[in-house]
């Protein structure tokens, strides 16, 4: 009777150990899981994450052709990732991007082919723009991987034309169409992002016939934007971070991100559209401002100088 009872005992404790480990490796587990859970999430997040776009435009090649190694040099200390080079089709050399882009690429900076012309967003000059892209394509199928564009960039501004004032949705509707017909050029046999520049009022601008606005539709359909916030101070009324936020918030909705442009060159459009009276120490400061802003906000990309001719002539100040 005794072994008996023995028996039974020992057979209860183990069983009630097997129901306490299993119990324990349950929590363990579920401990576990948490644990890989966050970190997978947390490398998620930083794998997801984009670099920030530092951003300029090159339109004076003159200059670029003599001063390249000086020009890179003041990009990279800039902290400058991303150029977009302007492409004049009547003199178009080949060897000076090549030479350039190669020396940009040296130090991870990419450069994006750059084309701008308000007429480009009326139909009757699409061959234009056709010349551009297939200009770019057949440059890019030429070139070494690190001579190579690593995108297109147009600056087309239909704002600019009279038409404008006189018939803005003919114009609007036509400049949508062209942006379609410059996506449907440039995707087919290349890697190519298209990004543009917009002002930062386009999520006003009505899609004729449509319950959609401009500035959703070019987020949804370009790969990137470049909002021209042509303010000379982050906070406060009328200020960058302002004038911006919508589109900020539209670009995270659609999961993708803006890059946001401010301006460093003379204008008769007011002192407060432009850094040009400003020194360099207080640029960067609103810039900083801006980033700190907008830190960690999906729908921010970074930021981008109008243009490198006028902020190098500026350095010093």
């Amino acid at each position: 009777m005794r072994n008996l009872m023995s028996t039974n005992y020992q057979g209860k404790k183990s069983v009630v150990k097997e129901r306490a480990i299993s119990l324990f490796c349950t929590k363990k587990g579920l401990i576990l899981l948490c644990v890989l859970a966050a970190l997978f999430t947390a490398l998620g997040i930083f794998m997801g994450q984009k670099n920030q776009v530092k951003a300029t435009w090159i339109w004076d090649l003159e200059n670029l052709e003599e001063n390249q190694e000086e020009a890179v040099s003041f990009l990279n200390n800039q902290g400058v990732n991303l150029v977009y080079l302007h492409i004049d089709l009547k003199n178009f050399n080949s060897d000076t991007f090549q030479s350039f882009i190669k020396r940009a690429s040296d130090k991870n900076i990419e450069v994006y082919a750059l084309g701008g012309d308000p007429n480009w967003a009326l139909t009757k000059n699409q061959e234009s723009l056709d010349t551009f892209v297939s200009t770019v394509k057949d440059y890019n199928r030429k070139a070494e991987a690190e001579e190579k564009f690593q995108g297109i960039h147009v600056d087309i501004e239909p704002y600019l034309l009279p038409e404008w004032k006189s018939d803005r949705e003919n114009v609007v509707t036509q400049w949508i169409n062209n942006l379609e017909h410059l996506k449907n050029q440039v995707k087919p046999g290349s890697e190519l992002t298209i990004s543009g520049d917009v002002p930062f009022w386009i999520n006003q601008v009505k899609i004729p016939g449509k319950n959609k606005y401009v500035g959703d539709w070019m987020i949804s359909t370009l790969d990137s934007i470049t909002v021209m916030a042509y303010r000379d101070h982050t906070d406060g009324e009328n200020g960058i971070k302002g004038i911006v936020s919508p589109l900020v918030e539209q670009a995270a909705n659609r999961s993708k991100s803006v890059v946001i442009a401010v301006n460093v060159i003379e204008t008769d459009e007011g002192s407060h559209t432009t850094f040009h009276d400003n020194s360099l120490s207080y640029m960067k400061h609103e810039l900083n401002s801006l980033d700190n802003r907008f830190s960690g906000h999906p729908g921010y990309g970074g930021v981008a100088v109008h243009d490198y001719h006028y902020w190098k002539s500026n350095q010093n100040g």
